[in-house]
């Protein structure tokens, strides 16, 4: 575990391609010898590294997934008899509320954004890559399925999205307090499209 957290350090600083022997063994304060007789072959480190930053990350998706619900109680058990302005609104505070976590934690996003450009060349990682993935829009899907959405799964893939795009933004910016009008705003406005697209679906 040690040499896996060091690798995820080394990752966050460097990227993928600083990820070596040496300097991993440099990194976790171990010697050398400890990373080539438990990692031979360092695309090995790197896909471990990347389940064991997965395994964290699904168990925060599991808490997520728990205050999705708590909204949806929130609101209300009928899907159809929910005000769809207070559900723009408490969704919108939602997601809002959980970009702002994510981008707290810089380190993680930047894990992220590294594991997922590498998957692009290693086709082992891209399976890990792909359960991660599913596991946060099979959430998503079932949070609209909850809302009687007939296009649950499109529904996700818009939020996952905008939540993705505005998480990399802000790490990379920094601002987020700064700009929180402008964020607040995308959010709303995402949000009542999709709710929108959702009302004009059961009209039809």
């Amino acid at each position: 575990m040690t040499i896996l957290e060091a690798t995820l350090r080394l990752i966050v600083k460097e990227g993928i391609r600083g990820v070596r022997h040496r300097a991993v063994a440099k990194e976790a304060g171990v010697p050398l010898a400890s990373t080539t007789y438990y990692f031979k072959d360092i695309k090995v480190l790197i896909s471990d590294s990347l389940t064991y930053f997965a395994e964290k990350t699904l168990w925060m998706n599991k808490a997520l997934e728990a205050r999705s619900f708590e909204l949806i109680n929130f609101l209300g058990e009928d899907g159809k008899s929910r005000d769809d302005e207070h559900l723009v609104k408490y969704l919108t505070q939602f997601i809002c509320e959980h970009i702002r976590e994510q981008v707290k934690h810089s380190d993680d996003r930047i894990l992220e954004m590294a594991f997922h450009e590498e998957a692009l060349r290693n086709r082992q990682l891209a399976g890990a890559i792909k359960t991660l993935d599913d596991s946060f829009l099979a959430t998503i899907t079932l949070f609209f399925q909850k809302l009687e959405s007939d296009t649950c799964l499109a529904d996700a893939y818009q939020v996952l999205g905008l939540i993705k795009l505005l998480e990399y933004q802000y790490v990379m910016r920094g601002n987020i307090d700064e700009d929180k009008a402008q964020f607040e705003s995308i959010v709303n406005a995402s949000v009542r499209k999709i709710i929108g697209h959702r009302e004009l679906k059961s009209e039809a």
